[in-house]
């Protein structure tokens, strides 16, 4: 399987034209057709990249409030004693074959790691890569419409990018925020007690495996095209906004990976419910009829040595657990006697919103618990 490209270069103005594109070609381009692997479940392998990034120095400055350590969102740079500036970006291969549904969702799956954070975004610059000689110059209008539609609702401005002629499409942003700095959440803040909220349901990497199969039909993904390309805005009132300990975005690692770096960085364990945890429709029947990508593998490993009760699932169970999520929902760490309220403020914009799991202490057991 093919890797992800790596896309260098200094921002500038996106030299792409969105007025009167034409097809150059007659029919539409199926766009998970042109790509071995897409969205998050490209992304390197989870364990493999930790590895990377420990061996990177550690880099220290009074003002960097979140760095490399502990696996987080987004990088956060204190400017001023009230701002903190939140830089992110994400980029990917087609998960999606209608252009615009694929913008919209590479939009949406960037700029989740500023809610991730808790902070809000503001500017969006564009990642493109792009093969001008195999798709026609309607597709990239496409998917600037979709993701243009995505930054607005997540109240942010597109202010323009780097692109570059490629083999394989990719397109992705590049995205600053801002937060307070006491407002900020991060992997770190977990405390024992806190009730483990998640606000969508799982799957979209086995349907997306199942659609570029010929598995399965674009209008059977309905549930899961309108979950990714949500934006991931909670609009918590601040004192539900304080009840929220830690958060991280549920992405290419699947529920587990990103649930075992939570652990990690807060020095706790975390009790999942598999029962509890919301799946999109077809995505059970996906699974079982074994439409995996690679990430499925590679997420069950990284995660293994840290899980407990694992015997105890089913296969299918298991692989939802550590299903590559694109534009997954937020995995929130919230205070007991607030969680509630969070919840059935979340579930009006999230209907998938669901209480999946507590934060325990670690002890001697394992991070990750399932029963």
């Amino acid at each position: 399987m093919a890797e992800d490209g790596v896309v260098t270069g200094h921002a500038t103005a996106l030299k792409v034209s969105l007025e009167g594109a034409a097809a150059t070609t007659t029919g539409p381009v199926r766009l998970t057709s042109t790509v071995k692997k897409g969205g998050c479940a490209a992304k390197i392998a989870a364990g493999t990249l930790s590895r990377l990034v420990r061996s990177l120095p550690v880099n220290t400055h009074p003002d960097l409030l979140v760095g490399t350590e502990h696996l987080d969102d987004a990088a956060v740079w204190r400017l001023t004693p009230e701002l903190a500036l939140i830089q992110t970006l994400d980029f990917f291969t087609p998960i999606l074959d209608d252009p615009r549904d694929f913008g919209a969702v590479a939009a949406a799956n960037a700029i989740s790691d500023v809610f991730a954070m808790g902070g809000r975004p503001l500017s969006a610059m564009t990642i493109l890569a792009y093969p001008l000689g195999t798709l026609p110059d309607s597709v990239l209008t496409e998917l600037m419409a979709g993701a243009a539609e995505v930054i607005e609702e997540a109240g942010a401005v597109l202010v323009g990018g780097h692109s570059i002629e490629d083999d394989t499409l990719k397109f992705g942003f590049s995205v600053a925020g801002v937060a307070h700095p006491d407002r900020l959440w991060t992997n770190a803040g977990a405390r024992p007690g806190d009730v483990v909220i998640l606000t969508k349901a799982l799957g979209t990497g086995t349907l997306s495996a199942a659609l570029k199969a010929g598995e399965v039909g674009a209008a059977a993904l309905g549930e899961a095209v309108a979950s990714m390309r949500q934006v991931n805005r909670l609009e918590l009132p601040d004192e539900l906004h304080a009840a929220v300990h830690a958060a991280t975005d549920v992405t290419g690692f699947g529920l587990l990976g990103h649930a075992l770096h939570v652990a990690r960085a807060s020095g706790v364990a975390i009790r999942i419910h598999p029962g509890s945890v919301p799946l999109l429709a077809g995505a059970r029947e996906a699974l079982a009829g074994g439409s995996l990508t690679r990430a499925h593998r590679t997420n069950g490993e990284y995660v293994a040595e840290a899980v407990e009760g694992r015997d105890a699932l089913d296969e299918v169970t298991w692989l939802t657990l550590v299903d590559p999520q694109t534009s997954g929902g937020l995995f929130l760490c919230v205070a007991p006697d607030r969680a509630d309220a969070v919840a059935t403020h979340l579930a009006g914009r999230f209907p998938r919103t669901s209480r999946i799991g507590v934060v325990e202490e670690l002890g001697s057991g394992r991070s990750l618990r399932l029963a």
